[in-house]
């Protein structure tokens, strides 16, 4: 079949962030996002100012700009890089990216990645390889010898209006790294987004045999409430320096236009693909395949085929939206996992468009502590019993953006369960500070900090981090452990200062968790307080903010508020306790709802953050109630002794082992 594609492109190119990236020291693959400001921290920006978070990142206020990244380490070598950046790009402007690597040999000049401008995308003028370290082939930067490092450029020129730039992202990946297909369980995954049907066939002669990317697009644009003309699509997102429709920025950059969020990825998995299936988000990609390697595929082989991931079965394999295909059964596909696994993660590098609306979407806390509200407003000083306090995110904690509102935005704390009156769970409400967010995924497993403040050390900058933070580690040399930051920075930790849960809980494990507990005692009872790092060191957490940190110790994420924690304890006899179980307290001796928890530290001990007292304290069963644990029994009524008025409460016993 004819193609206007280059070799190795589309050959039938009938043709949200959250972050997904292998951050592991063997990665393929390696993805950075700049959305947020915390994500440009370092960066030099000329002629520009900020956007207010909702918007992107920042609008041109000079005739020229320029926005310069910091040096951005890859956690493995590469050989491999695509950029793509989402702007609004007036009449008479004009935004250019360009990338260099850092070779052994050091920094290379700037490649130009591609231009954009009011009439769309154009990629750089095709040059000889020549001698030199690499050279880009329409969208991609190929290079002859692998580089750990990269920069990006953005220069601009405004137009009639302001060049408004949203995001940026670069995937650079590892061709000599191995590709292991994922394992499969089923999940949320499991479903099919139910998008429309479109054949690059139903377009004209001239154009169906190319088009296999904008007809994708088109299908994801009409799931996301944008039904366009197929070949409306195509022109629009035609690359203007090549001719090409396959050029996988452009089509990027055209989402963007109208209104979405996009990047080009490379995924390290199916399992990064089903995560955003998870969330109703479709995932476009690129395949290769020789004749029988994609069993029940419309077409025999390609060197270059754009698709869409609509869903998967309850056995794993890929429900794909076709447009190789014709008619509504001839578009969606189902490929076995194995099979598209090879043909995609294999063969193109996992090469993907994540394209979708700006919320809800996923972020990291990249602040030490983000502090949760149950309204958008500007405080002074830490009143320790606001109850307008809701919580607190640990760095490295993920929550889902659900609104923007200034530097403000409305959140869940996806670590933090809280429960529903419709008997569903979710993450943890409120409003947070914009600024503390970045776009780097959490890190995937890894050691906590385990003291209750401790001291990182990055080149010549120390970092502070409350106990219950999780790490990426990196190394350890015995003494001090070398960690990844989510920005990509290395930093150094001493050793003790972290500990790694075991796969199954253990004896040690109660033992962490009474040991974290520890580390509050004497300080104040706050509010909605859940971290070791707080703007007076006298200051501490609340009851239940006190069971949530001591239990990351254990490798357990426990519902942010007593009530849902005991929800989610099973429940347990005295006889039965042993230390790090948990002993909640109803508000009144009638009422069901929990108010209170205690962690029990074995024979007659408890730790408690006391709102009465104003503190963290150590306790008994006979100080608090007038009687020893051995005559009290889960349910029963005592009374509550901690108050200046004798106050009956239920009691209820939890164990999360």
């Amino acid at each position: 079949m004819a193609s206007n594609e280059k070799a190795g492109r589309p050959l039938w190119s009938l043709g949200f962030f959250i972050l997904l990236s292998a951050s592991s020291a063997h990665a393929m693959n390696h993805n950075v996002l700049h959305r947020t400001p915390l994500d440009t921290a370092g960066s030099r920006a000329v002629g520009l100012e900020r956007l207010p978070f909702a918007e992107g990142l920042y609008r041109t206020k000079a005739a020229t700009a320029t926005l310069e990244s910091r040096d951005l380490e890859a956690p493995a070598p590469f050989d491999d890089l695509v950029g793509s950046f989402i702007a609004e790009v007036p009449a008479g402007g004009e935004a250019e990216m360009s990338v260099k690597v850092r070779l052994e040999s050091g920094w290379t000049e700037w490649f130009s990645l591609g231009t954009m401008n009011g009439s769309g995308w154009a990629s750089p003028a095709a040059a000889p390889a020549g001698d030199g370290p690499g050279s880009v082939d329409v969208d991609t930067l190929k290079l002859k010898q692998k580089a750990t490092a990269f920069r990006y450029r953005l220069k601009f020129k405004a137009g009639r209006k302001p060049v408004r730039l949203r995001s940026v992202a670069v995937a650079v990946s590892d061709a000599e790294a191995p590709s292991a297909p994922s394992a499969f369980a089923p999940g949320p995954w499991v479903r099919d987004l139910g998008l429309a049907p479109r054949s690059q066939g139903d377009a004209q002669e001239k154009y169906k045999h190319d088009i296999c990317s904008p007809t994708s697009l088109a299908m994801v644009l009409e799931h996301w409430g944008r039904r366009l003309d197929l070949e409306a699509v195509a022109l629009a997102a035609q690359d203007r320096g090549s001719q090409l429709f396959g050029n996988w920025p452009a089509n990027v950059a055209y989402a963007g236009s109208l209104g979405l969020e996009g990047r080009v990825a490379r995924l390290e998995s199916l399992a990064d693909a089903e995560a955003e299936v998870a969330h109703g988000r479709p995932v476009i990609v690129s395949v290769t395949f020789s004749e029988g390697e994609l069993p029940n595929a419309p077409i025999k082989k390609t060197r270059g085929h754009v698709m869409v991931i609509g869903g998967f079965t309850a056995e794993g394999d890929v429900i794909a939206y076709d447009p190789a295909g014709k008619g509504k059964d001839g578009v969606r596909r189902v490929y076995p996992r194995a099979a598209f696994h090879k043909v995609w993660r294999g063969r193109k590098r996992g090469l993907a468009y994540l394209i979708g609306p700006t919320f809800p979407r996923e972020f990291t806390v990249g602040a030490p502590v983000a502090d949760l509200w149950t309204k958008p407003v500007r405080r002074s000083g830490v009143k320790l019993d606001d109850e307008a306090h809701l919580s607190q995110i640990l760095y490295g904690e993920v929550v889902t953006v659900l609104e923007a509102k200034g530097e403000w935005v409305r959140v869940r704390a996806e670590e933090q369960e809280s429960f529903l009156h419709s008997g569903d769970w979710q993450g943890y409400p409120g409003w947070m500070k914009a600024d503390a967010l970045a776009s780097a995924p959490p890190p995937r497993s890894g050691p906590v900090v385990r003291v209750r403040q401790a001291l990182l050390q990055r080149g010549d900058d120390l970092l502070t981090l409350s106990v219950g933070t999780r790490l990426s580690f990196v190394s350890d040399s015995g003494t001090a452990t070398v960690v990844r930051l989510l920005d990509g920075t290395l930093a150094e930790i001493p050793s003790a200062s972290l500990y790694q849960a075991p796969a199954e809980p253990t004896a040690a494990s109660r033992a962490e968790i009474i040991r974290t507990a520890e580390l509050f005692l004497g300080t104040s009872y706050y509010w909605g307080g859940r971290s070791g790092v707080q703007a007076d060191p006298k200051v501490g957490v609340d009851c239940s903010g006190l069971v949530s940190l001591a239990y990351r110790i254990h490798g357990r994420d426990v519902p942010r508020d007593s009530h849902e924690q005991k929800l989610h304890a099973k429940p347990t006899r005295s006889a039965a306790l042993q230390a790090g179980d948990l002993i909640f307290l109803t508000d009144d001796e009638t009422s069901e709802r929990i108010t209170h928890v205690m962690i029990f530290t074995g024979g007659d001990g408890l730790i408690e953050s006391r709102k009465s007292s104003g503190r963290v304290l150590r306790t008994t069963f006979l100080e608090r109630f007038g009687s020893p644990l051995t005559a009290i029994e889960s349910g029963d009524a005592v009374s509550d002794l901690s108050f200046a008025r004798p106050r009956r409460r239920r009691i209820f016993f939890g164990s999360y082992f």
